[in-house]
């Protein structure tokens, strides 16, 4: 009974957290149609304010500049390392990367040691 139990416990916790993974993967479309909705917002902002910007002309062409400038953001971060220091940071945290850390260590002494 308690073996059952368990088995679907790690099978419901394997479900879920494949969900959890999947559902990340996911968060940056959203962040990039949320970034579409806002500036359509924005234009459609300005034409209450008096400037006359036709939406069905320039949404497209300004959501793709749009795309282009988070893009090359993006390139810029990684090309300043930014995102390689956060990874080794994320990784301190990881307990299979320590323990795998460790293991090394305890493996690179007993080879110095013969």
């Amino acid at each position: 009974m308690k073996e059952e139990a368990l088995k679907r416990f790690f099978s419901f916790r394997r479900i879920l957290i494949y969900g959890k993974v999947w559902a990340q993967r996911t968060m940056s479309w959203i962040a990039v149609l949320n970034s579409a909705m806002i500036l359509f917002l924005v234009l459609a902002k300005l034409q209450e304010y008096g400037i006359s910007i036709s939406i069905t002309h320039w949404f497209i062409p300004i959501f793709i500049l749009l795309v282009m400038v988070m893009i090359f953001f993006g390139y810029l971060e990684d090309r300043a390392g930014f995102h390689r220091e956060e990874i080794h940071e994320i990784a301190k945290r990881n307990p299979v990367y320590t323990e795998i850390l460790e293991r090394l260590e305890r493996i690179e002494k007993k080879i110095s040691q013969k």
